[in-house]
């Protein structure tokens, strides 16, 4: 069940049950992360040709370099092509010790993202991942808060680490982190941080959301990969039950002119809109809501990994023809009441008929064994037909 996690954290069912609220370091055999990715990779990656400005930024004295500083930018090449990253450019960057980071890396490499998929179903929340190469004796960011709690895996080389308690409790998305925060007393607090640690290849640190952190590297390069799990928060699910009322016509209506003029009139607006809002919530049916909201959220999974060519070119699929699920393709399941399954995807849902719905929701919880058409016991054009279908949507994989 915890294959993943168990790779980055020492007690996976405790780390899900009660994620610590303060940094802690792990300590492991190099092994489990190393493989995660490489430093090979990341030359493979930048060497494809096929990386963009968004996939990729460059960060040299703590700033962000202009992508035209690493792209093929105004210079003569094909056309479409001016975002593409220049393999030399960076070259030439990193000996001036700029940190590159891999932004949306489980867009951009196949294994990042089965692994994102993978922690996404064993956690429950949707993870992303970036990575960070710095050379040695450099550093990319200074003190900075992250809006998103993070699992940094060290897979080369290494890099210390300075942590001290949080500005700013839980920040949100739109509250990230600003210079202009830190007093005085925040820099002396940053001076004397209360867990420092050198990571090496294998070790991994938790750093939940709104802690300051700080890290460079040591002697030698460093190359970790940054994990990121955003936090479900009521103002979140607020947010959204807030947007639910757009159907309501009470809520679209012109609001008396003035507002920012007449002391009288903003309280009483106010004072209705909250009645509004009172009112509308309390009659929300809760159960059709908290679905609606379930499927906003899934938005933020990974959609599942996809093969086109197999699924369409692939040698034809026959009754007895052996298939393997992918649970991490699936954000979630309903039973419907006529015995339907609906299987929820981060992009789309599957609806499933009773005689394939309960061996299919079976097979997908036992999550690896394959099975056939025939061995499901479905109608055989019937049940070949669901599976490719399966296929497509990267539910099922050949095994």
């Amino acid at each position: 069940m915890s294959s993943v996690l168990a790779r980055l954290v020492p007690d996976p069912e405790k780390f899900r049950a009660h994620p610590p609220t303060e940094p802690v370091v792990w300590h492991q055999p190099p092994e489990p992360v190393t493989e995660l990715l490489p430093l090979a990779s990341v030359d493979t990656l930048l060497a494809e040709g096929s990386l963009r400005a968004s996939m990729l930024s460059v960060v040299l004295g703590g700033q962000r370099q202009p992508a035209t500083a690493y792209t093929w930018g105004q210079r003569p090449t094909q056309p479409g092509f001016s975002d593409v990253v220049r393999p030399a450019e960076l070259t030439a960057l990193l000996d001036r010790g700029a940190t590159l980071v891999l932004e949306s890396l489980h867009r951009t490499w196949p294994p990042v993202g089965r692994l994102c998929r993978q922690l996404s179903r064993e956690v429950g929340v949707p993870v992303q991942a970036n990575a960070y190469l710095t050379p040695a004796g450099a550093q990319g960011f200074a003190h900075h808060h992250d809006t998103h709690s993070v699992l940094i895996a060290q897979t080369a080389g290494s890099k210390t680490w300075q942590l001290s308690p949080p500005i700013v409790t839980d920040p949100l998305e739109h509250q990230p982190f600003r210079a202009a925060m830190v007093t005085d007393e925040h820099r002396r607090q940053f001076a004397e941080p209360v867990l420092e640690a050198v990571l090496r290849p294998g070790d991994v640190l938790w750093v939940p959301r709104g802690w300051i952190h700080n890290g460079f590297a040591t002697d030698e390069h460093s190359l970790h990969l940054s994990l990121s799990l955003p936090p479900l928060t009521p103002y979140w699910v607020a947010t959204e039950l807030v947007r639910t009322l757009d159907g309501d016509e009470r809520f679209r209506r012109d609001l008396p002119w003035g507002f920012g003029q007449d002391p009288q009139l903003r309280r009483e607006v106010v004072a209705e809109v909250v009645d509004l809002l009172a009112a509308a919530l309390g009659d929300l049916d809760r159960d059709a809501t908290a679905d609606r909201l379930a499927g906003r959220w899934r938005r933020y999974f990974l959609e599942p990994e996809r093969r086109p060519v197999e699924t369409v070119l692939g040698a034809p699929l026959g009754p007895d023809t052996p298939l393997r699920p992918v649970p991490e393709a699936v954000c979630g399941t309903d039973q419907l009441p006529d015995g339907r399954l609906r299987l929820h995807l981060a992009d789309s849902a599957l609806l499933l008929d009773p005689p394939a719905a309960e061996p299919v929701a079976a097979w997908l919880a036992d999550g690896s064994t394959p099975r056939t058409a025939r061995q499901l016991g479905l109608a055989e054009a019937a049940g070949v037909t669901l599976l490719r279908g399966l296929l497509g949507a990267g539910v099922l994989r050949r095994a």
